[in-house]
């Protein structure tokens, strides 16, 4: 045990300014929009949204994403967080077991009294504890903003749904984020881990944006990520049926992920 928890403080440490630069960005850039979302006329833009076809919307989570502060930040800020957070993520995901193969200090490890799933697992936990802290920083910056934003005030602080929405942003980021790490499992190799992480992260960003215009890929929306992430939903209609769905979803697909890692790279052969 105590390998593992080396390992787990080794990765943390090396990831402690990419923690605070990272999570204090994406929180600062919410409460940026925040401070934007102070200067408009949500009344005038309402009248104005409402001219338009609300088709037109669809693509964006609606006229309410755009006319309710929840919703604003939704737009702006949790509906993006993976181009903000999850790009990084998955590049960061696929060379943490790849690195150590490349470099062989895999080598190192492995002598030491660890098992081979004992050392995998000690990766996948410090990725999961880096993308939870640093999350963790975003929304208490964020909730910093909303807390002292009269629009918010005047709405209502639902912290609730703030923080229930923090838990599907951690879950939602760790899928894509493990998607490259199962891939680094199967190739043992940090280019190949990257493009497939990346790959499958715009593909299933075209799918869950697109399908609802193009029949044709309607049904593969539900081996998307993306479909089981609403923070609208959660935070703006309070939709505790989808929010229980989602994260039994979300939390599955992890675990899946994880243990088909554990599987593979217990049968890989290392290269020398």
């Amino acid at each position: 045990m105590g390998q593992f928890l080396t390992i787990v403080k080794e990765y943390l440490k090396d990831k402690k300014w990419a923690t605070i630069l990272l999570g204090g960005i994406t929180g600062l850039f919410g409460v940026l929009t925040i401070y934007i979302l102070s200067e408009l006329d949500l009344e005038a833009m309402s009248s104005i949204i409402a001219m338009f076809p609300e088709d037109i919307f669809d693509f964006f989570g609606g006229l309410v994403a755009m006319t309710n502060p929840y919703g604003w930040i939704t737009l702006e800020l949790l509906g993006f967080i993976w181009l903000y957070a999850g790009i990084y993520l998955v590049f960061s995901a696929s060379s943490l077991l790849s690195q150590d193969i490349e470099e062989k200090t895999i080598e190192l490890f492995l002598s030491k009294p660890i098992t081979r799933t004992k050392f995998l697992g000690s990766k996948i936990v410090s990725l999961y504890v880096f993308i939870t802290i640093m999350m963790a920083l975003a929304f208490l910056i964020l909730s910093g903003g909303i807390a002292t934003s009269q629009v918010f005030i005047d709405e209502g602080l639902y912290w609730d749904r703030v923080w229930g929405t923090y838990v599907t942003v951690v879950l939602f980021l760790s899928a894509l984020s493990m998607i490259a790490f199962f891939g680094s499992t199967i190739f043992l190799n940090s280019k190949k881990a990257m493009v497939i992480g990346i790959v499958a992260l715009f593909l299933m960003f075209f799918i869950d944006g697109f399908y609802i215009y193009m029949e044709a890929i309607e049904n593969l929306k539900y081996f998307t990520v993306f479909f089981y992430y609403n923070p609208l939903d959660y935070l703006v209609h309070a939709d505790l049926d989808l929010y229980i769905r989602d994260i039994i979803v979300l939390t599955s697909i992890n675990a899946a992920l994880v243990i088909g890692s554990l599987i593979v790279f217990n049968k890989k052969d290392i290269p020398n």
